[in-house]
């Protein structure tokens, strides 16, 4: 029986100097070892939301700058960074400090601050990149290490999608406790665009589908960077966030669109790796409210099982996790809280009953889950505390300890194995 997958995220927020990543890279080595041994494992790198794979020029860009995701709560609205700022943080105050408030936005946001003025630029990108092959490598470990695509302008600016190509990123998301446009639909058209983009040398032409682009600029990104894929936040191609009522009226033409999206990249990437986080949904609801289809979930390697505690309806991740794993196609990888890189609540002490369930789910339905997947790093840069790392192991290590019949190999724990 094999261990299950640990698919870990990190973020720029773990590292003090972005140029000089290898001492960041080993203490989170270190600090998840045990998480690592004996098991597959594949480490997601969130730069930022994803636009800097959009805007990617291609290698003679490679220079070029880039927001990163350096913000505890970015807060997206009118009146520019500075008012918006101000304007969250004060309501932040009135409801979370005067107020006493202890859930939703704004408590599980937090206030709005930078935690680093560092540059970010795809050399210095290239160099964490290269910090964690040579970690992993010196250490005897077979990492799979992917990049991060979020549809929407959450965690910091969005040039391509609230700039340049709005016309296929009207539909909302929350960013910071704020509804703002800024989340792709893959089924739109774009715009005319001039400007050089690493898989569309000569620009984007009229009226080419927005996921056609994403497909293509998003494998040339992962190629020009060794990576080994791509993992797509937040639902990527069904727009119409967290509930099924928020889906756009479903037609055949969009179904089409999406599915042909998810065929495009698998095509695209190849070889690589293609892991996507879903809408908390099971699959028939996929289908039924967003146009998700067979076709497309067999093109994915791996599917995130959400179960995010500020977001889910605790009686759907059970429903949820057994039609991802009755796929029998991508890996169902079940999401497990402790704290997120973006915002600074800690699910291990905020949500204390859904923090425990996620781990009761695991326990008891180990056998329809591959592997599990955490944000490793908080919003501060820390790691997830040692003690709360311990004891999820524990249950993921008794879980992987079950054979396909349901029952536990209860000698092979008592022997260590």
């Amino acid at each position: 029986m094999s261990a299950m997958e640990a698919c870990l995220w990190i973020t720029p927020k773990i590292f003090d100097d972005l140029r000089e990543p290898a001492p960041g890279v080993a203490a989170f080595f270190d600090h998840h070892a045990d998480w690592l041994a004996d098991r597959p494992v594949t480490l997601v790198f969130c730069a930022g939301n994803g636009d800097h794979i959009l805007n990617y020029r291609g290698l003679a860009g490679r220079r070029e700058r880039f927001d990163w995701a350096r913000y505890n709560c970015f807060a997206l609205g009118p009146g520019g960074p500075a008012a918006m700022t101000r304007a969250h943080n004060l309501d932040w105050l009135t409801r979370v400090r005067d107020g006493g408030e202890r859930s939703a936005n704004p408590y599980s946001a937090g206030p709005m601050f930078a935690l680093s003025e560092q540059p970010m630029d795809y050399d210095v990108l290239a160099g964490i990149y290269a910090a964690v092959r040579a970690e992993a490598e010196r250490r005897g470990l077979r990492v799979n290490l992917l990049e991060y695509l979020e549809p929407g302008p959450e965690f910091c600016r969005s040039e391509w999608k609230t700039s340049l190509h709005p016309e296929v990123a009207a539909s909302a998301a929350d960013a910071g406790g704020h509804l703002v446009p800024g989340v792709i639909d893959v089924t739109a058209l774009l715009s005319a665009d001039s400007r050089t983009y690493a898989a569309y040398p000569g620009g984007i032409p009229s009226g080419l589908l927005a996921g056609d682009f994403v497909a293509a600029q998003t494998a040339a990104f992962t190629r020009d960077f060794g990576l080994d894929g791509v993992m797509l936040g937040n639902q990527f191609g069904l727009i119409g966030f967290w509930h099924p009522d928020n889906a756009p009226p479903l037609t055949p033409g969009r179904t089409a669109g999406i599915e042909r999206f998810f065929l495009r990249l698998r095509e695209a990437m190849g070889e690589r790796q293609v892991y996507w986080m879903d809408t908390y949904w099971r699959a028939d609801v996929e289908r039924s409210a967003w146009g998700m289809t067979d076709a497309a979930y067999r093109s994915l390697d791996a599917i995130l099982v959400s179960t995010f505690a500020v977001l889910v309806e605790r009686t759907e991740i059970v429903p949820n996790l057994l039609s991802k794993a009755a796929l029998n196609g991508p890996r169902p990888l079940l999401g497990l809280d402790f704290v997120d890189p973006w915002y600074w609540y800690r699910t291990y002490l905020d949500d204390r009953r859904t923090y425990l369930y996620q781990r009761e789910v695991l326990a008891a339905h180990a056998t329809s889950v591959a592997g599990v997947s955490f944000f490793a790093n908080d919003t501060f840069g820390h790691f997830v505390p040692e003690a709360e790392l311990k004891s999820t192991l524990d249950v993921a290590v008794r879980a992987s300890l079950i054979d396909k019949g349901g029952r536990r190999r209860d000698s092979d724990y008592a022997c260590g194995t």
